[in-house]
């Protein structure tokens, strides 16, 4: 979905609830009453959102539907750190097996490959 929304640099509401998913109504309720969005905007008032804004609204999105947090539980959270979300380091035991196997196979094809070049 990413590659949906990152074709421009600002959104308007409409795009962003077509991305979304969440209607424009409640992306206001999460600004104004909630306090978790903070869209930039046009001299003119209009909201305008950044990639970063709409993954933030994916998030909240997800907690709100997925986990059943209310909007100051929501505020909690993102306040503790959990967001931007953190990439967790790659360890052997996260890999998949075939993934290694397909890594040691790819590598000891590119080692006969040098050998035959060299």
């Amino acid at each position: 979905m990413e590659e949906e929304f990152s074709r421009k640099r600002f959104y308007r509401i409409g795009e962003v609830s077509r991305i979304t998913g969440v209607r424009p109504h409640v992306l206001r309720y999460w600004e104004d009453r909630g306090k978790v969005l903070r869209p930039n905007r046009k001299l003119s008032r209009q909201r305008l959102y950044r990639v970063p804004d709409i993954q933030l609204i994916l998030e909240i999105k997800r907690l709100v539907e997925e986990e059943k947090l209310t909007l100051p539980a929501v505020r909690r959270q993102l306040d503790q750190g959990s967001w931007p979300p953190r990439p967790r380091p790659l360890t052997p035991e996260r890999i998949p097996t075939e993934i290694i196997q397909l890594l040691q196979g790819i590598r000891e094809e590119l080692l006969a490959l040098r050998e035959i070049l060299d």
